[in-house]
């Protein structure tokens, strides 16, 4: 197995992990507010990534094994869910980025206003790091999606490469 197949694996099966979770807090949240507008939008963004994943899972059977039987349609639905994927790693990456771009002390002023009456208020350099570690690892989420998006067409072009010098082999054996 080579380090990118092994790579690939890695960042499928710890994208699914993420984005489980993010899908039990999405539904956690939705009991607690029930805004169904912005709830299907995460759901269906976040349903985007977790299905291209189960799909890089099936992928990585079918490298490794090319016996394994893959739908006619598995080629196509694989693409469209990587680019949409890749978008949503985009989207990942202006909104950590549009986070940045606000002042520390406008960001602390939200948070004030946002935190429950007669709470204890954090000191402001804890807000600030906690800050920064939340984007960067929000960021390292949105890499790690787009690096699973262009590995997976990566090893969908093997794939499809392997394919079609099978079944020239066999059409030439036929004859």
């Amino acid at each position: 197995m080579s380090f990118s197949f092994g790579f690939f694996r890695f960042l499928t099966y710890g994208n699914l992990f993420v984005v489980g979770f993010f899908v039990l807090m999405a539904l956690m949240a939705l009991l607690i507010v029930p805004n169904m507008s912005a709830m299907v939008a995460t759901m269906f963004t976040i349903g985007i990534v977790f299905i291209h994943n189960i799909l890089c899972l099936h992928l990585q059977k079918a490298v490794k094994d090319p016996e394994v039987a893959i739908s006619s349609n598995f080629y196509t639905f694989i693409i469209i869910l990587s680019v949409l994927s890749f978008l949503y790693s985009i989207y990942i990456f202006f909104s950590v980025g549009a986070m940045m771009a606000i002042s520390e002390a406008d960001f602390i002023k939200m948070v004030d206003a946002n935190s429950m009456q007669g709470a204890e208020k954090p000191p402001p350099g804890m807000i600030s790091a906690i800050r920064k570690v939340v984007f960067g690892l929000i960021g390292i989420h949105g890499l790690a999606i787009a690096a699973n998006a262009v590995l997976s067409l990566i090893f969908l072009r093997k794939w499809k490469k392997e394919q079609v010098a099978r079944e020239e082999e066999e059409t030439t054996l036929d004859i």
